[in-house]
């Protein structure tokens, strides 16, 4: 007849204690280890400057008359940007996303106190900031850059493509 000693029975236990803690530990440090290897992924890719950006339509030079502007997303479906036909014929695009705070900007439409006769601007409610269309530069507000601006290609057919940003990354938000 075979008996287990109480001695063997403490043996299991703690070898089988042993055992769960060793892998709490290691599993423990793969959910610290984890995100960090995440980070340095993210922080790496972007010291990289491999960051490409699509060529998406956006309109047609006919459908948009001077002085108006057209609100579109670009480069993500999540990031706004605006299109304006310029009072000389050009057409530019910026990112919509005000460099101060992040607030949405728009163009010709409720001009912020102080600038009701000046209605063709670039203006964030949110502090008052005032940004010039021909070039994105801050007028007036609390802005420390100017707006990101997007590259515009007008085809022979008169079709408006964004392809890129000539100026003013990173864009608010993805610093």
């Amino acid at each position: 007849m075979l008996t287990s000693s109480p001695e063997s029975g403490e043996r299991t236990s703690d070898t089988t204690k042993r055992t769960f803690l060793k892998a709490l530990i290691v599993f423990s440090g793969v959910l610290v280890l984890f995100p960090l290897e995440r980070l340095s992924a993210y922080l790496l890719e972007r010291k990289s400057g491999t960051t490409s950006y699509p060529r998406v339509k956006v309109a047609s030079s006919s459908e948009l008359a001077t002085g108006q502007s057209l609100l579109f997303t670009y480069p993500n479906k999540d990031r706004s940007a605006v299109l304006i036909h310029l009072a000389s014929g050009d057409f530019v695009a910026y990112d919509a996303v005000c460099t101060h705070l992040g607030c949405q900007i728009h163009f010709d439409k409720e001009p912020i106190k102080g600038w009701e006769n000046r209605n063709d601007n670039l203006f964030c409610a949110c502090h008052g900031a005032v940004f010039d269309p021909k070039n994105g530069d801050v007028l007036a507000g609390p802005p420390p850059r100017p707006m990101p601006k997007i590259k515009l290609e007008i085809d022979t057919n008169g079709d408006i493509y964004a392809n890129g940003y000539e100026s003013g990354l990173p864009l608010y938000g993805e610093e």
